[in-house]
């Protein structure tokens, strides 16, 4: 195969093959390249098409389409729930079904396909249902014949279909070029019924112009009941299907030996003599201070080892079977069976299975509610396509208007998302993004006092403060205790090593100390300190206190700003609050972990919240969301605690069954003047 030297490049620059690649490169390796390009975006584009498609469509509508498809296809009520016809309609309702004139994918291709690769987006608007019969079949790839165009096409084998030559695939081709991709829905026939299916394609000649024309694919129910009919459809059987191998072990000593010191494979439940082991090389790990440094381990499960007296039965696909076997040194398989589901779980093993545990072992109600935070914490930090590769954080700290405004409206469908229960929103708690972003200011949260995210642990870049900047604080810390003692030293060093660093996260290279403003001070004294000292005490307050005190008067002095008078206010009402404040939080967090691990009833809800202190009560204290619901809340009120009204508490709260909260975490407690910087109107007393 060649190209002319003047044809535009394959690469899909868009320029003269001569002045691109054809200079250097053979034109099938070009050719393979922009088949490795488009079906990287394949993925990211059908991503997205799901989600057009669901704000597209109310949830009545598909359920109501769902419906028509059952009956014109002709099945039973219900199957169309089952996993093997959902690709299915879901087809033929974006694929081949008009709806205000144009098919869901049209609709779609006219407001983003121009941002799509010119022959992605071909290839896209040409998917339809049509029958092709397998000529020959490779370690990599099918070659199938149309049977009355006798068109010869290249299938990539990316799912190892177990299939043979003279059977018939129904299903989408979507081209990358030389190969083409097996669109997701497919149905294997056997050789017998293309007599039968010849017949059938004779009747309707508009499939021979369904590729060009999407009007014409209104045969796509009628070939389906004629295939359920007709009786004779099969499901592609996979190479890869999930595997039981059942082995016969005589020395179960030396066997146990090796899975108990394995580190990746981790014990899943114990019953009797029976124990279920997870076999995952990869594990993650996240720390959660708040909950008495309670560890959360993930592990992304490759197959199970069930063992019972001297019998293994091992559970997964082939590739990890073996790599299993291999690694605990079993025998030949005694027998294998191909199942549809885990003995354990009774589900299916896909990509991305994790098995979750906690150390020490957390209620179930705080393991979900872990979970969900650390796929929140991951989403945040993580590249993301819709934002140019991008992670929110990121994003969200910089000035980008375009790169912001993307931001918005990805939060908004994760938002609908969340209602409707589907994609990514089902695993991070939704309802903390926007104030960790800080693009909305819509709860009692303490990330709502600063103007931007955090950005913690970039070198120096287009996110972090000029050098010289933060030089100063250096400088400061110099001149005030050159000559001093080494308490005193220690006493500067400790709070402008924090300080420094929590302005380096805080803000931009555009920072100068004249925007420094009293909530992001407010957020770095009863919050972001926590995260950068081991102990929080009443020594500690005041040292900040005064240390920072006299920065911001150094500071006027050799820029001429006005910064102590800004500050003053805000540290004259701290100074009494706030050593109390750090005091109250180490009498609160005993009593909250005990609570914790050691709850006398189950957790009917656990959520993250501030609230408003209102009323102390005898069992406790009733406080206020923003929106002035009351809440009572279990604290001590025997006057240890420096609580009073208008104090707000942050930390993980447990509902128990009789309505009460109880405190679950090490908490923050904030005075006053922090909810005024929040917004919460101050009370007046009369």
């Amino acid at each position: 195969m060649s190209v002319g030297r003047n044809e535009l490049c394959p690469c899909g620059s868009g320029k003269k093959y001569k002045k691109c690649c054809g200079v250097v490169t053979p034109i099938t390796e070009l050719r393979s390249r922009h088949e490795q390009k488009l079906q990287k975006e394949y993925a990211h584009w059908v991503e997205r098409l799901n989600h057009f498609v669901s704000s597209l469509l109310s949830s009545e509508a598909v359920d109501e389409l769902r419906t028509r498809f059952a009956r014109e296809v002709g099945l039973a009520e219900g199957t169309i729930m089952n996993p093997e016809w959902t690709a299915h309609f879901f087809n033929w309702l974006v694929l081949d079904l008009k709806t205000n004139g144009d098919t869901p994918l049209e609709s779609y291709l006219k407001q983003h396909g121009r941002r799509m690769e010119p022959d992605l987006r071909r290839a896209f608007s040409r998917l339809h249902l049509d029958i092709y019969e397998i000529t020959e079949v490779e370690r990599d790839v099918l070659t199938v014949r149309h049977p009355l165009r006798g068109e010869q096409r290249y299938v990539i084998r990316t799912n190892t279909l177990q299939v043979q030559p003279g059977q018939l695939l129904v299903g989408r081709l979507l081209s990358l070029g030389l190969r083409d991709q097996l669109f997701t829905g497919s149905i294997i026939m056997q050789p017998h019924v293309k007599p039968a299916l010849l017949e059938w394609m004779d009747a309707h000649p508009e499939m021979a112009e369904a590729a060009d024309d999407p009007a014409k694919r209104t045969y796509t129910t009628e070939l389906y009941r004629f295939i359920t009919q007709f009786g004779q459809a099969e499901v592609p059987r996979r190479a890869d299907s999930l595997l039981r191998r059942v082995y016969q072990v005589p020395d179960m000593a030396r066997l146990t030996r090796s899975i108990e010191s394995n580190r990746m494979l981790e014990l899943k439940k114990r019953d009797g003599a029976k124990e279920i082991w997870v076999y995952a090389p990869r594990k993650e790990e996240h720390l959660f201070p708040a909950l008495k440094d309670a560890l959360l381990e993930l592990y992304e499960v490759q197959a199970e080892l069930l063992v019972q007296d001297n019998t293994v039965w091992l559970e997964g696909y082939a590739a990890q079977l073996e790599e299993l076997a291999a690694l605990l040194q079993l025998p030949q398989a005694s027998a294998e069976e191909a199942i549809s589901v885990l003995t354990s779980t009774g589900a299916k093993l896909t990509k991305g299975t994790l098995f979750i545990t906690s150390q020490p072992t957390l209620p179930p109600k705080v393991l979900q509610w872990a979970v969900q935070t650390y796929f929140t914490e991951k989403w945040l930090v993580s590249a993301n396509d819709e934002l140019q590769g991008l992670a929110p954080l990121l994003v969200a700290a910089s000035d980008n208007a375009e790169l912001l405004q993307k931001l918005g409206n990805l939060l908004d469908q994760l938002e609908q998302d969340s209602k409707l229960g589907q994609g990514v929103a089902r695993f991070i708690r939704v309802e903390v993004l926007k104030s960790r972003l800080a693009v909305a200011k819509t709860d009692l949260y303490v990330t709502n006092l600063l103007a931007r995210p955090l950005i913690e642990g970039l070198p120096e870049s287009v996110y972090t403060v000029q050098p010289e900047l933060l030089a100063e604080i250096n400088r400061f810390v110099q001149e005030m205790t050159e000559g001093k003692s080494e308490a005193t030293v220690k006493k500067y060093d400790e709070v402008m090593n924090n300080f420094r660093s929590f302005v380096r996260s805080a803000f931009g290279p555009g920072f100068t100390w004249e925007q420094l403003r009293p909530e992001d001070l407010a957020y770095f004294l009863v919050h972001d300190i926590f995260s950068r000292v081991d102990a929080a005490t009443k020594t500690l307050a005041a040292n900040l206190l005064s240390v920072l005190t006299a920065f911001f008067k150094w500071l006027d002095k050799q820029h001429g700003t006005s910064l102590a008078s800004v500050m003053q206010p805000l540290l004259a009402e701290l100074k009494d609050t706030l050593p109390e404040a750090y005091r109250g939080r180490n009498l609160l967090e005993k009593e909250a972990h005990q609570r914790l691990f050691s709850a006398a009833s189950p957790l009917q809800t656990v959520a993250e919240q501030t609230w408003v202190l209102d009323e102390q009560t005898n069992g406790g204290w009733y406080a206020k969301n923003r929106q002035g619901d009351r809440i009572l809340v279990t604290l001590p009120t025997d006057g240890t605690l420096p609580l009073a009204p208008d104090w707000l508490i942050s930390g993980l709260f447990g509902q128990s069954a009789d309505g009460t909260w109880s405190l679950l975490s090490t908490p923050e407690l904030y005075p006053p003047v922090v909810g005024q910087l929040m917004g919460l109107p101050q009370r007046v007393t009369v």
